[in-house]
């Protein structure tokens, strides 16, 4: 494969023996203060040799990719609108586009409409291949805070954006949808709940209360985990019901019935803050990417950047008792430290166990770390660990030596078995 047409790169670690055998399929995008402005983006493949077996690049902003269950794979280029399925070796299969995006505008011949205003984020499968979505809706709340960083500033009348998480067959018909501000208390901030990031995508004044950036459905009994990345959380709800049952993350500022939810800490918890990419592990356990900005909720001190460190973390949770353990954690001890303020990946992978985690979004801004994740240079690294910590894979998505300095991140990854 031509490598001039892939992103800035270098491969620093690839033990392929000691790697999960398939592909690890991933975005590349704009990141920091190029996020917005730059219409390029690819979703590529590195199989276990460490060498580029998919290839795909596009003039618009890739995102997420899962696998169907016939093999292809499915990605969204959700700046677009659009949802792609693709063959493995890249050849298109059909798409999907979003109806909110499309107005007044005629969409790609025999694409499949998708009535929701919006997506973003993630995209995800229920096991019989329909889709799992993220859209958005706007509410008006009276009495609403100002600020999630100064306790005695007053309240006034704000446009509040909850998260809508929908199910969506495969002939883009809507079937579910639960709207996380009929579950959640719209009240309840963290840092970041009063933010902007909405008021750059067509929601004019309005706070980025929850910014749920990641769903994946539990076939156990029938839920969805979701983390909520300005509510430092990971809910559980029943799909049937909508009723909560748990959440996991710091207890500040949770108040009843919510506060009868949360899990309690057993042994040793470190929660997580401004996390990613939720999912179910192999053995039942919880995984996900703590990103770790702040490492508090309001009022409280807030963890400088230049002190920040992310994790990939996992929880095992004991539903019954409404308890939960950290049982294995990457990223604090010495060595291992970096802060990808935004973004990012957690996967553990079935057949060695080993672990595959994305820093997705590792921000500097004269040099320094940076929590900004629309403000200075990003780069993505890509490591695969075995379960002992050893890394056995190591990729730097980095435009730092290009000419003009090409800033990228990338969301999360996703294995892909061999056929």
């Amino acid at each position: 494969m031509d490598s001039s047409s892939l992103p800035p790169h270098h491969l620093d670690t690839c033990v392929a023996d000691r790697r999960e055998p398939g592909m690890m399929v991933f975005n590349v995008r704009p990141g920091g203060s190029a996020d917005l402005a730059g219409n390029v983006g690819w979703i590529l493949g590195v199989d276990q040799e460490g060498k580029f077996a998919l290839n795909l690049p596009f003039d618009k902003p890739s995102q997420d990719n899962r696998v169907l269950s016939n093999g292809n794979l499915v990605f969204s280029l959700t700046g677009a609108g659009l949802i792609m399925e693709v063959t493995r070796a890249g050849e298109p299969v059909r798409q999907w586009h979003i109806t909110g995006k499309w107005t007044g505008k005629t969409p790609p011949d025999g694409s499949i409409e998708i009535d929701l205003p919006i997506t973003h984020h993630t995209i995800n499968l229920f096991p019989n291949d329909h889709l799992l979505l993220l859209s958005a809706e706007m509410r008006q709340f009276d009495n609403w805070p100002t600020s999630d960083k100064d306790p005695d500033a007053p309240t006034h009348t704000a446009n509040v954006i909850g998260d809508v998480i929908c199910e969506v067959a495969l002939d883009g018909t809507v079937l579910r949808q639960w709207k996380l501000l009929d579950m959640l208390d719209p009240y309840r901030l963290s840092y970041g709940s009063c933010s902007g990031y909405w008021r750059d995508r067509g929601f004019a004044d309005s706070n980025d209360w929850c910014h749920t950036n990641a769903v994946t459905y539990d076939a156990r009994d029938d839920s969805i985990i979701a983390s909520l990345r300005t509510q430092d959380c990971i809910i559980k709800f029943d799909c049937a019901t909508s009723e909560i049952k748990w959440i996991l993350g710091d207890h500040g500022n949770w108040k009843a019935p919510w506060s009868d939810k949360l899990l309690e800490p057993v042994g040793d918890v470190e929660w997580q803050y401004h996390q990613h990419d939720c999912s179910v592990t192999p053995t039942g356990t919880i995984m996900c990417f703590d990103n770790g900005n702040n490492r508090a909720v309001p009022f409280a001190d807030r963890m400088r950047p230049a002190e920040s460190y992310s994790r990939v973390v996992e929880f095992e949770v004991d539903e019954n008792a409404l308890t939960v353990r950290q049982v294995w954690a990457y990223g604090k001890d010495p060595g291992e430290r970096l802060f990808a303020c935004y973004q990012g990946g957690a996967y553990r992978l079935p057949e060695t166990g080993n672990t595959f985690m994305t820093y997705g979004g590792i921000v500097t801004a004269d040099g320094e770390p940076s929590a900004s994740a629309g403000e200075g240079f990003a780069r993505a690294r890509l490591i695969e660990v075995t379960p002992d910590k050893e890394i056995v894979f190591d990729l730097w998505i980095d435009g730092s030596d290009t000419k003009d300095g090409m800033s990228l991140s990338s969301f999360r990854s996703q294995h892909v078995p061999n056929a």
